[in-house]
């Protein structure tokens, strides 16, 4: 302490030092002992939150066709004899940005979403027929491999009953599903506002981060601390925004790879492969096996012949995609990247899958960036 300093209990080193060691012995202990209390309280927290933290994810991918509308912008204002005010070139990058993905948005419903439905009517229609279908092959499969009498009957009978009645809890799981997709939108178009509220208001929420971290601690600390904060959104701008670009491409050739080869419902296994490739390594492994007992039950004899394509397309994914669009966004060896999605899997579902790779990114920078930066 410096000679005219007042003595501040706050300030002594070895008080926060104990504070700090205390709250987190506390935390460790009752998450330890009320394991269960404390994660269903934590999943309220999240549900009650999702809202805010969609915004601020829409607020981090937008925040790249935000900046390059901005500078764009501000390069043509120079250019007049009177240049605009910067509120009014944010106004307008902020505009321009919002109806780009409004336009992208529109288009991807307006040309996907009616064949998209269709394709989910047909195979909901024809179900029990693809049902009948492979109760009869496995008729015909028992009489070659099975050996006859009764029990083996009785199996078969039972395996009828039971893919009979996989059509009423399959709508059933629709129905509840349908709940769960509107209470989603929802908080969708509530984080969207946010989001917009974010990006005009972002000067002036920096501002004010920077200047409540150093009311609360030292300028070393605060400057530390701002620069974790901005490896965060670094992290998670480039994850998502690499990550949406790739399964973009991917859903695209996975369409005309089906409609070459002729595969049945194109549409709808191309948007669930895309889709599911956002989620690195895991992602395509999980969208292949729906997609496999699809065309399983509509084209038993092209079952095969969709998993070559399949693996031919990921392998041209991996080599050549993956290395150009996402190349060093996440930074993260493999391992790493497994172990984040299967605990955060395992703790928050198929949210905790996607968000978990580029939180632990951020830890990954955090204690080895040095050994990252030489690496690279």
């Amino acid at each position: 302490m410096r000679k005219g300093e007042k003595y501040s209990l706050l300030s002594d080193r070895w008080f926060r030092i104990i504070v700090s060691s205390g709250v987190i012995l506390l935390t460790a202990a009752f998450v330890i002992l009320r394991y269960e209390g404390f994660f269903r309280m934590l999943g309220v927290l999240l549900c009650t939150l999702r809202p805010l933290l969609l915004g601020g994810l829409f607020a981090l991918v937008l925040n790249r066709p935000y900046r390059r509308f901005l500078h764009d912008f501000t390069v043509l204002s120079e250019k007049r004899a009177k240049p605009f005010p910067e509120r009014q070139l944010r106004c307008a990058a902020i505009t321009a940005s919002v109806l780009l993905t409004l336009l992208i948005l529109t288009g991807i419903v307006c040309i996907l979403l009616p064949q998209l439905v269709d394709s989910v009517v047909m195979l909901t229609e024809n179900l029990q027929f693809y049902l009948s279908n492979a109760s009869g092959l496995l008729t015909r499969i028992s009489g070659k491999w099975l050996p006859d009498g009764a029990a083996a009957e009785a199996q078969l009978t039972a395996l009828r009953k039971e893919l009979s009645g996989i059509l009423p809890r399959l709508m059933e799981k629709l129905y509840t599903g349908t709940a769960g997709v509107l209470e989603c939108l929802l908080d969708v178009g509530i984080g969207a506002v946010f989001s917009v509220y974010l990006l005009a208001d972002s000067v002036r929420l920096k501002r004010q981060a920077v200047q409540a971290a150093e009311r609360i601690f030292r300028r070393e600390r605060t400057s530390s601390l701002l620069k974790t904060m901005r490896l965060i959104g670094t992290t998670f701008e480039r994850f998502f925004t690499s990550q949406l670009t790739e399964a973009l491409i991917l859903g695209v050739l996975c369409l005309i790879g089906m409609l070459i080869f002729r595969f049945p419902y194109p549409l709808l296994i191309s948007v669930m492969i895309g889709l599911t490739n956002i989620v690195p390594y895991v992602g395509p492994v999980v969208g292949t096996i729906p997609c496999m007992l699809i065309i399983l039950l509509a084209e038993p004899r092209m079952a095969i012949w969709f998993l070559i394509f399949v693996v031919v397309l990921q392998q041209v994914e991996s080599n050549f995609i993956f290395p150009r669009i996402v190349g060093k966004s996440v930074g993260l060896p493999p391992a790493w990247v497994l172990a984040a999605i299967i605990v955060g899997g395992g703790l928050f579902g198929a949210a905790g899958m996607l968000l978990a790779v580029p939180l632990t990114a951020v830890i990954y920078a955090v204690l080895f960036g040095e050994e990252r930066e030489s690496d690279g």
